[in-house]
Protein backbone atom coordinates (compact mmCIF):
# COMPACT_ATOMS: atom_id res chain seq x y z
CA UNK A 1 0.00 0.00 0.00
CA UNK A 2 1.48 3.52 -0.44
CA UNK A 3 2.22 6.32 1.37
CA UNK A 4 -0.48 8.66 1.41
CA UNK A 5 2.11 11.39 2.71
CA UNK A 6 5.22 11.27 1.21
CA UNK A 7 7.51 11.65 4.10
CA UNK A 8 10.09 14.50 3.83
CA UNK A 9 13.78 13.95 5.28
CA UNK A 10 15.94 17.32 6.73
CA UNK A 11 19.30 17.41 4.57
CA UNK A 12 22.16 16.36 7.70
CA UNK A 13 24.31 17.66 5.32
CA UNK A 14 23.29 20.56 6.32
CA UNK A 15 23.77 20.63 9.76
CA UNK A 16 25.28 24.29 11.25
CA UNK A 17 26.92 23.25 14.60
CA UNK A 18 27.64 26.23 16.71
CA UNK A 19 30.74 24.98 19.48
CA UNK A 20 31.35 27.22 22.20
CA UNK A 21 33.80 27.65 24.89
CA UNK A 22 34.26 24.68 27.86
CA UNK A 23 34.80 27.44 30.53
CA UNK A 24 30.99 29.02 30.55
CA UNK A 25 30.93 31.72 32.82
CA UNK A 26 26.69 30.99 33.10
CA UNK A 27 27.24 27.26 33.47
CA UNK A 28 23.92 27.05 31.01
CA UNK A 29 25.67 24.27 29.03
CA UNK A 30 27.49 21.96 30.92
CA UNK A 31 27.68 18.78 30.03
CA UNK A 32 26.34 17.58 34.00
CA UNK A 33 22.88 18.42 32.23
CA UNK A 34 20.08 15.54 31.74
CA UNK A 35 19.01 14.97 28.01
CA UNK A 36 15.68 17.25 29.11
CA UNK A 37 17.45 19.98 30.34
CA UNK A 38 19.35 19.82 27.11
CA UNK A 39 16.43 19.48 24.75
CA UNK A 40 14.99 22.75 26.66
CA UNK A 41 17.94 24.58 26.15
CA UNK A 42 18.24 23.63 22.26
CA UNK A 43 14.18 24.44 21.93
CA UNK A 44 15.22 28.20 23.41
CA UNK A 45 18.16 27.93 20.86
CA UNK A 46 16.14 26.60 17.93
CA UNK A 47 13.02 29.74 18.40
CA UNK A 48 15.94 32.63 18.96
CA UNK A 49 18.25 31.15 15.60
CA UNK A 50 14.86 30.65 13.47
CA UNK A 51 13.81 34.64 14.80
CA UNK A 52 16.77 35.77 14.50
CA UNK A 53 17.17 34.81 10.67
CA UNK A 54 13.58 35.66 9.95
CA UNK A 55 14.35 39.27 11.29
CA UNK A 56 16.80 39.49 9.18
CA UNK A 57 14.23 40.25 6.46
CA UNK A 58 16.60 38.84 3.71
CA UNK A 59 15.11 34.87 4.71
CA UNK A 60 10.87 35.04 5.02
CA UNK A 61 10.50 31.50 6.83
CA UNK A 62 12.39 30.15 10.12
CA UNK A 63 15.47 27.75 8.34
CA UNK A 64 16.04 25.39 10.87
CA UNK A 65 13.16 22.64 11.97
CA UNK A 66 15.38 21.02 14.92
CA UNK A 67 18.16 21.46 17.51
CA UNK A 68 19.93 19.70 19.84
CA UNK A 69 22.65 20.46 22.20
CA UNK A 70 25.07 17.90 22.51
CA UNK A 71 27.15 16.28 25.72
CA UNK A 72 29.97 18.41 24.96
CA UNK A 73 27.97 21.49 24.84
CA UNK A 74 27.76 21.86 21.06
CA UNK A 75 24.50 22.95 19.53
CA UNK A 76 23.40 21.81 15.96
CA UNK A 77 20.58 23.18 14.20
CA UNK A 78 18.94 21.39 11.26
CA UNK A 79 17.54 23.13 8.69
CA UNK A 80 14.32 21.72 6.72
CA UNK A 81 13.85 20.38 3.15
CA UNK A 82 12.08 23.67 1.69
CA UNK A 83 15.70 26.44 3.02
CA UNK A 84 17.77 25.09 0.21
CA UNK A 85 18.92 28.58 -1.00
CA UNK A 86 20.67 29.95 2.08
CA UNK A 87 23.83 30.28 2.57
CA UNK A 88 25.01 29.97 6.01
CA UNK A 89 28.46 30.74 5.79
CA UNK A 90 26.93 34.49 5.27
CA UNK A 91 24.78 34.48 8.80
CA UNK A 92 27.68 33.56 10.85
CA UNK A 93 28.14 36.37 12.79
CA UNK A 94 24.27 37.03 13.40
CA UNK A 95 24.11 33.48 14.55
CA UNK A 96 27.25 33.98 16.81
CA UNK A 97 25.48 37.21 18.12
CA UNK A 98 22.12 35.24 18.76
CA UNK A 99 23.64 32.40 20.79
CA UNK A 100 26.06 34.90 22.99
CA UNK A 101 23.75 34.19 26.02
CA UNK A 102 24.92 30.35 25.81
CA UNK A 103 28.34 31.58 26.33
CA UNK A 104 31.38 32.02 24.56
CA UNK A 105 30.89 31.26 20.52
CA UNK A 106 34.17 30.16 19.46
CA UNK A 107 33.40 28.12 16.22
CA UNK A 108 30.65 27.79 13.80
CA UNK A 109 30.77 24.94 11.26
CA UNK A 110 28.34 24.63 8.18
CA UNK A 111 28.82 20.73 7.19
CA UNK A 112 29.53 20.55 3.92
CA UNK A 113 27.56 18.70 1.10
CA UNK A 114 28.91 15.62 -0.28
CA UNK A 115 28.52 14.74 -3.35
CA UNK A 116 29.56 10.25 -4.66
CA UNK A 117 30.56 8.63 -7.64
CA UNK A 118 31.23 5.71 -8.63
CA UNK A 119 34.61 4.92 -10.31
CA UNK A 120 35.08 1.89 -12.61
CA UNK A 121 38.13 -0.41 -13.49
CA UNK A 122 40.19 0.54 -10.30
CA UNK A 123 43.14 -1.74 -10.11
CA UNK A 124 42.43 -4.15 -7.31
CA UNK A 125 45.96 -4.53 -6.12
CA UNK A 126 46.46 -0.94 -5.27
CA UNK A 127 45.02 0.29 -1.84
CA UNK A 128 42.76 2.67 -0.86
CA UNK A 129 45.18 5.12 0.18
CA UNK A 130 47.00 4.83 -2.73
CA UNK A 131 44.13 5.27 -4.62
CA UNK A 132 43.38 8.20 -2.54
CA UNK A 133 46.62 9.56 -3.31
CA UNK A 134 46.66 9.38 -6.83
CA UNK A 135 43.39 11.16 -7.36
CA UNK A 136 44.38 13.75 -5.05
CA UNK A 137 47.79 14.24 -7.25
CA UNK A 138 45.94 13.85 -10.81
CA UNK A 139 43.25 15.67 -10.65
CA UNK A 140 43.69 18.67 -7.36
CA UNK A 141 40.32 20.67 -8.19
CA UNK A 142 38.34 17.15 -6.39
CA UNK A 143 38.57 17.57 -2.63
CA UNK A 144 37.98 14.36 -1.40
CA UNK A 145 35.44 14.32 1.68
CA UNK A 146 36.10 10.41 2.83
CA UNK A 147 38.73 8.06 1.60
CA UNK A 148 37.73 6.21 -1.72
CA UNK A 149 36.12 2.75 -0.39
CA UNK A 150 35.71 -0.48 -2.52
CA UNK A 151 31.87 -1.21 -4.09
CA UNK A 152 32.48 -4.86 -3.49
CA UNK A 153 34.06 -6.58 -0.15
CA UNK A 154 37.27 -8.14 -0.46
CA UNK A 155 36.14 -11.70 -1.17
CA UNK A 156 34.52 -10.77 -4.08
CA UNK A 157 36.98 -8.47 -5.27
CA UNK A 158 39.63 -11.11 -4.91
CA UNK A 159 39.85 -12.80 -8.42
CA UNK A 160 39.19 -9.80 -9.83
CA UNK A 161 41.72 -7.18 -12.09
CA UNK A 162 39.52 -4.15 -11.08
CA UNK A 163 36.74 -3.22 -9.54
CA UNK A 164 34.79 -0.34 -8.26
CA UNK A 165 35.28 2.53 -5.95
CA UNK A 166 32.99 5.03 -4.13
CA UNK A 167 34.40 8.36 -4.56
CA UNK A 168 32.80 11.27 -2.05
CA UNK A 169 33.65 14.81 -2.84
CA UNK A 170 33.39 17.69 -0.28
CA UNK A 171 31.17 20.20 -2.33
CA UNK A 172 28.01 19.83 -4.91
CA UNK A 173 29.97 18.79 -7.83
CA UNK A 174 28.47 17.64 -11.13
CA UNK A 175 29.47 14.68 -13.17
CA UNK A 176 30.22 16.92 -15.92
CA UNK A 177 32.69 19.11 -13.81
CA UNK A 178 34.81 16.31 -13.51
Amino acid sequence: MPKLIVTNYPQPEREVTCFFENDNTNGSTQPEKTYAERQILADTALRKINSAFVDNKDIFLPPFIRACVTIRAAIIFTPGNDQNNIVYEDYITIIKHTLSYFGNCEKVEIRKRFSQFLLHGVPTHLSTPEISNSITTNYPQLVQGQMPRWLTPAERRKHKAASTIVMTQTSDIKKNAI
